[in-house]
């Protein structure tokens, strides 16, 4: 750290000093604030006329997909599950593929599976939640592989699964890999892109994080927070001048057919265990999909809008809570 920084802790210890304080505004000036509001309003309204035919015509007549044959994807927690499904849809499109996952055993595994399809695959042992070792796997991919041309952070903790879930260490743990994992792989992965002004990065996040259930608390505040690092992360790409080479993508499934303990968790939770599961297959094709069509988020199942869950988000609690006890039909959610 330089020398001439603070930390965040010291900070926080110094005295507070408090900004000066605000200058009333005059009446004559709060006239010409909402006269400038509504001319700006106008300004808007006209300038994104093209915008809005553009976003139809679109809708109806959509680009070809991009062609991601022979580049390069990394995607964590690869070896299983979602992650494995994600690697070989991009096998399948003749990307070369590395898998990430603490579970070296199988990562190699489906490395060595992917090849069938006349690719180039490799695997790596790393703990995407420790910073060190992800700064140590980019140095062996940038030296065993090349430059990432997509980088997918799929690894997760899943809720159900550890009794410790709610307790400080398995909190901790659910954050470090679900949402800190993606800081520290898009810190090492993502200026190699901005300098080649091509790239791709795909978070897989959660419908839980539009649609929170309070029994994972935990596992929704995660997605939330993923959620919101990839809204900002596209921003700051747009904000440099990147946004039509360097592409985001958010996934937001509702239940999808992985592990066995979770799945037999959520058919014991009334109006959970109503609705469709979807296989990871299908989970797979909808990312590569969203990929190849510059999509920035992407439900699944795809025919649901993430701002249709938008809308759900939004409306009131009293309202969203009656939809939600009409669906549970009142029974009590039975989770031992």
């Amino acid at each position: 750290m330089p020398t001439n920084m603070s930390s965040s802790m010291d900070i926080q210890s110094r005295p507070y000093t408090p900004a000066d304080p605000l200058k009333p505004v005059s009446v004559a000036q709060r006239v010409l604030i909402l006269i400038q509001g509504l001319v700006d309003l106008a300004v808007i309204f006209v300038s994104s006329i093209p915008l809005w035919i553009e976003i139809v015509l679109e809708t109806f007549v959509p680009k070809p997909p991009k062609n991601i044959g022979g580049q390069s994807a990394l995607v964590t927690g690869g070896a299983n599950g979602i992650g494995k499904a994600i690697a070989t849809e991009l096998a399948k499109e003749g990307c070369n593929v590395v898998i990430v996952d603490v579970d070296h055993t199988n990562a190699e595994k489906t490395a060595i599976e992917l090849r069938q399809f006349n690719v180039s695959t490799v695997a790596y042992k790393c703990d995407v939640a420790d910073y060190e070792q992800v700064r140590q796997l980019h140095r062996e991919v940038e030296r065993d592989v090349g430059p990432i041309d997509i980088l997918v952070n799929n690894a997760g903790v899943l809720p159900f699964l550890s009794p410790e879930e709610n307790h400080p260490t398995g909190i901790k743990r659910m954050m470090d890999v679900n949402v800190l994992a993606g800081f520290w792989t898009v810190d090492q992965f993502l200026p190699s892109m901005m300098r080649r002004r091509k790239g791709h990065i795909v978070a897989i996040a959660s419908a839980s994080s539009y649609t929170p259930v309070g029994w994972m608390r935990t596992y929704v505040t995660s997605k939330y927070a993923v959620r919101g690092y990839m809204e900002a992360l596209d921003e700051e790409i747009y904000l440099k001048g990147q946004s039509q080479s360097v592409q985001t993508t958010t996934v937001f499934p509702f239940i999808i057919n992985t592990r066995k303990q979770l799945i037999e968790r959520m058919k014991r939770m009334p109006g959970v265990a109503t609705m469709p599961v979807f296989s990871p297959e299908e989970t797979a094709k909808t990312v590569i999909n969203a990929i190849k069509a510059n999509k920035r988020k992407v439900v699944v199942p795809s025919r649901i809008k993430a701002w249709q869950l938008s809308l759900y988000e939004h409306i009131p609690i009293k309202i969203r809570r009656l939809m939600d006890v009409t669906v549970m039909k009142g029974r009590p959610i039975v989770l031992d």
